[in-house]
Parts: structure tokens; C-alpha cells; sequence
């Protein structure tokens, strides 16, 4: 029995629950200052984050799991850093994905589709570092040529560019230059 009980203190040393105080995300690695204890406070603990995935580790009540490698006190690693105070998203349908921050955006990605994206103020999109589009509540602003391959309708009278003519033009040839009037 005493085996057992030493066994189950020093397994319960080597994980703790702690409170992030401060966090710098400057480095090539996250760290985070926490306070595991009473009076316990550990500065400098690398932030575990998963592959392709990277937020700032929220800090107003923020909670992370904290262990230490090989039973080091002195080789901590932060993982599972959450903050309670922050609704987590929920009644997600099986293998949906939703990513979301602090102030109620979110991208919901399911089925191989991005399905939804909730900005709070615009969404920008951007391909190699120049941006392209804007969406925001009032209209979308596209920088660069837009080529539509069949037809735009535009509003609920259904002006559509392929299907609006006017009687009065009449269609030239490529020798002509265009049409004429």
C-alpha cells in the first residue's frame, strides 16, 4: 500500500492546473507565467500548441494544464490552455470544427467546406500577402479583374448581363471593332 501511495503523490505532482498571469508570444515558442500553487509562480513555460493551429493564449482567467517532463519541475510544458470565462462552442454536429475567439467570430468548417464564417466587423481575404477581397455588412469590395464564366444576376428583379439586351445595338464582328449603333 505504501508503494501505491508514493506512486499516486509523485503522478500527482507531475500534472498541475494553473492560472496564466502573463503571456509572451514573441519568441519561437509560446511561454506563459503561471501560478500552480499558492505563492507557486513558474515564468517562462513553453506553450504546447497543435501543428497549424496558433492563438494567443487568452489571459483574463485563462487556465492551463501544466506538466513536467520526465517528473522535472524545472522542464515544464503548458498544454490545454482555456479560459473558462469564454463560452466554449457547443451543439456542433459530428465532425464539424468551429474556430472561434474571445469576441464571438467564427469559422465553422465541415464535409470538406468551409460552411460559415461569423466576422464581427469585415472578412478580409488575402493571396500571396496582397489583399484581394473585402466583405464587410455593408457589400464586398473585389481588388483585381473579376471574370464570371456564365452569368451575374444582380437583384430581385433578376437583371442578368447575359440576359439584358438593348433592341437598339446592333452586334458587329471581330472585323468591325464592336457593336455599333
Amino acid at each position: 500500500m505504501e508503494v501505491t501511495d508514493q506512486l499516486h503523490q509523485l503522478l500527482r505532482t507531475q500534472i498541475l492546473r494553473g492560472v496564466v498571469l502573463a503571456v509572451d508570444d514573441t519568441g519561437a515558442a509560446q511561454t506563459v507565467t503561471v501560478r500552480t500553487h499558492y505563492g507557486v509562480v513558474r515564468a517562462q513555460v513553453e506553450v504546447a500548441q497543435t501543428y497549424g493551429l496558433s492563438a494567443h493564449v487568452p489571459l483574463d482567467g485563462a487556465i492551463a494544464h501544466v506538466f513536467a517532463n520526465a517528473g522535472d519541475p524545472a522542464d515544464l510544458v503548458a498544454i490545454v490552455a482555456y479560459n473558462p470565462n469564454v463560452a466554449r462552442m457547443g451543439n456542433l454536429t459530428e465532425g464539424e470544427t468551429c474556430l472561434y475567439d474571445r469576441v464571438g467570430q467564427k469559422i465553422y468548417l465541415h464535409d470538406g467546406k468551409i460552411v460559415r464564417v461569423d466576422a464581427a466587423r469585415e472578412m478580409q481575404v488575402r493571396i500571396a500577402g496582397r489583399q484581394v477581397l473585402t466583405v464587410t455588412a455593408d457589400g464586398a469590395q473585389l481588388e483585381g479583374t473579376l471574370r464570371v464564366t456564365k452569368d451575374v444576376v444582380v437583384g430581385k428583379n433578376k437583371l442578368s448581363f447575359v440576359g439584358h439586351g438593348h433592341g437598339w445595338v446592333k452586334r458587329g464582328s471581330d472585323k468591325t471593332g464592336g457593336p455599333q449603333s
